[in-house]
C-alpha cells in the first residue's frame, strides 16, 4: 500500500477510484481498460453506455488547440496507428450486457498520460461530452475544462468547451 492508502502497482492502481462526475454521472468507475504496454484507465457506467449509443466505437487522442498545449479529443473512428484497449469487468454494474462489442482504443502519444486515469460521461460546463476526471500522470494542475493539458497556450486560445467541440467526426 502506497503513502495515500491506496493499492499501487506498476501498471497503475488495482482498484478503480471512486470518484463524482458530472451533474448526470455519479457513477463509479467499475471497468477498467488496459493499454497494451502502458496500464490502464477506468470508465464510468455512463461513459460505457455513451460508447454503446454512438456506435460502439471510442478513439481518445491528443491534438493542437485548447486553452492548453494539447487537445484532448474523441472520434468514433479509429485512425491505421492505434493502441486498442482490453476492457476488463469490475466488481459491480452490468459489465456484459454495456460493454460486449465495444471497441476502445488511444493515440500512442496519449496512452502513457491517461495510465490511472477515469473517463466519464456527463454534463460539464452546460455540455454533455466526455472528460477524464482526472489524470493522475500528467504533472501540473488539470485545466478546468477537463479537456486540455500542458501549459498554458495564451489568453487568445479559445477553450475547446466554448468551440463546443464534442465528437471530432459527428
Amino acid at each position: 500500500m502506497g503513502a495515500s492508502g491506496r493499492k499501487s502497482g506498476a501498471a497503475g492502481p488495482d482498484y478503480p477510484p471512486r470518484q463524482q462526475g458530472g451533474r448526470e454521472s455519479s457513477q463509479a468507475a467499475n471497468t477498467s481498460a488496459d493499454i497494451p504496454g502502458h496500464g490502464r484507465f477506468y470508465l464510468t457506467d455512463a461513459a460505457l453506455e455513451m460508447i454503446a449509443v454512438f456506435g460502439g466505437t471510442l478513439h481518445c487522442y491528443m491534438g493542437p488547440g485548447g486553452c492548453r498545449k494539447q487537445g484532448l479529443y474523441f472520434s468514433r473512428t479509429l485512425p491505421r496507428n492505434h493502441l486498442a484497449c482490453e476492457l476488463q469487468p469490475g466488481d459491480a454494474g452490468d459489465f456484459g450486457a454495456v460493454s460486449s462489442g465495444l471497441a476502445i482504443s488511444v493515440s500512442n502519444d496519449l496512452a502513457p498520460k491517461v495510465n490511472g486515469a477515469v473517463l466519464d460521461f456527463g454534463l460539464y460546463n452546460k455540455m454533455q461530452r466526455f472528460v477524464w476526471l482526472s489524470l493522475p500522470a500528467v504533472k501540473g494542475p488539470q485545466c478546468t475544462c477537463l479537456r486540455s493539458t500542458g501549459i498554458p497556450a495564451g489568453k487568445r486560445s479559445a477553450c475547446l468547451d466554448d468551440a463546443g467541440t464534442g465528437l471530432t467526426d459527428l
